[in-house]
This record gives C-alpha cells, sequence and structure tokens, in this order.
C-alpha cells in the first residue's frame, strides 16, 4: 500500500470541505487526475507554484496556507531557497546550516528550533 503523505492529506481535506472528487479538482487547477494523484503520493515534486495556485483557487485562509506550505515541504522532502537577493550574511548563514544540518547533535538543533520560534512570535 502506497504511504499517505501530509500533502495528501491536506488536499483530501480540502476536496471533503468542498464537496469535491480528485477529478474535479484537477479539472479546478488545470492538471490531470493522474497528476494530482502522483503529486499526492509523492510520486512526482510539487512544482513551488502549487502553493499559491491551491491557495488562490480555493480561498484558503492564513492558517491552511500555512499548513499547505508545510505539507508541500514535508512531502517534497526538500526546501529551495533561493539566494540571489539575501545579503552576504544571510547568503553564509543558509550555507552553514545547509553543510551541517546532517551533523548537528540534538542539543544545538534544540537551541536553534527554540531561538527561531521567539523569532517567530515576534513577527
Amino acid at each position: 500500500m502506497e504511504e499517505i503523505t501530509e500533502f495528501c492529506k491536506l488536499m483530501r481535506k480540502i476536496r471533503f470541505d468542498s464537496n469535491e472528487s480528485l477529478r474535479t479538482m484537477a479539472k479546478r487547477l488545470n492538471i490531470s487526475a493522474a497528476f494530482l494523484s502522483s503529486l499526492e503520493l509523492g510520486k512526482k515534486q510539487i512544482p513551488a507554484d502549487y502553493q499559491n495556485k491551491i491557495a488562490v483557487e480555493y480561498q484558503l485562509d492564513e492558517q491552511d496556507c500555512k499548513a499547505l506550505e508545510e505539507a508541500i515541504y514535508k512531502t517534497n522532502n526538500r526546501v529551495t531557497i533561493g539566494l540571489k537577493d539575501l545579503n552576504s550574511d544571510k547568503k553564509d548563514l543558509t550555507l552553514m546550516f545547509a553543510r551541517h544540518i546532517n551533523t548537528m547533535d540534538d542539543e544545538l538543533i534544540k537551541e536553534l528550533r527554540e531561538k527561531i520560534a521567539v523569532y517567530e512570535n515576534k513577527n
């Protein structure tokens, strides 16, 4: 049996709330039902522009948009960060983090999470 991804769970909820089938949702998003199914099952990467496409088409509120973003990241198993518009310090920090994430110990991860949570709560 195939794994149910976070994206799949969220899309099923959106379909349920909209009283739609997978085929109807796919038509609304201008994609094939087979492609939508493969996105939901994690067989294909979810394109970057789909988050906005889904949010606009289904008029998602801020909380649902955040849940959609998280589900896409978890399902795609990757995060893409554009460095082009970042200043030098932000680029350096991003690259340092990417290089060392696999070797960071649990204590450092916990500290970073706490600091970022404080930052997120301020903004």
